[in-house]
């Protein structure tokens, strides 16, 4: 939820978008789901096998390929049509930087982990330089937000609430969607989309941010968080 929320306070809507990830592990930590569930594509380049095998059988990303060819090709779409879509790529990270600053391919955003194996300078530099960049200043931030009748998916405080069974956590669903606000497609759409990308989000518990007045909302109908730890 801490990504998905970083995201969205880049951008609300990141349909069309894509995101780089590389280095070792980069799809291991929810990151491609995050941004799956805020609209957009996730290439995420990592050399161990493995990592990217298990990222895909935890849900976060949808497929697993092994050249650049095939992520570009079943990432274009998708960007096209502004659908949400994981690759994970399987392969070296500065023979992969290099190949997308040859083809001229420009992600909105990249995420480089600090452990990853791209060091060349020559490559990093030339593709920071490559990538267009936004300027995501406070006030650009404010600019570009949806108007919503409250920001709470911005300022509101988390809370989980626990559930002991897939059947409370539908109920536990159609009371949130119940008290927030109609007009608030963020909050929203994390509740609808996150057990699609997130397998742990299906049962025991939800996650979400609210203002006292929701919460208030929430406790007459007899729904309250877990306690904080």
């Amino acid at each position: 939820m801490r990504i998905y929320k970083a995201l969205v306070d880049q951008r609300a809507d990141w349909g069309g978008k894509l995101v780089l990830l590389c280095g070792p592990g980069c799809a291991l930590d929810g990151e491609p789901a995050a941004i799956s569930i805020a609209g957009g594509t996730t290439l995420a380049i990592d050399s161990d096998a493995a990592a990217m095998k298990s990222a895909m059988r935890a849900g976060y990303l949808d497929f697993v390929v092994n050249t650049l060819d095939e992520a570009l090709r079943t990432l274009k779409n998708e960007v096209r049509k502004k659908r949400a879509l994981s690759v994970g790529l399987v392969g070296d990270v500065n023979v992969a930087l290099t190949e997308m600053v040859e083809r001229g391919v420009q992600p909105d955003l990249w995420i480089a982990f600090p452990s990853h194996a791209a060091r060349d300078p020559a490559v990093l530099f030339a593709f920071e330089n490559f990538l267009q960049r936004e300027i995501s200043s406070r006030s650009k931030l404010e600019d570009t937000a949806p108007s919503t009748a409250n920001a709470v998916w911005r300022y509101g405080n988390p809370y989980r609430f626990a559930a002991s069974n897939a059947s409370e956590l539908r109920a536990i669903d159609e009371a949130l969607f119940a008290v927030l606000p109609a007009e608030d497609p963020v909050r929203r759409r994390w509740i609808e989309l996150v057990p699609k990308y997130l397998r742990e989000a299906r049962s025991g518990f939800r996650c979400i941010w609210l203002s006292e007045s929701e919460l208030q909302s929430l406790a007459e109908q007899g729904l309250s968080p877990a306690p904080q730890t």
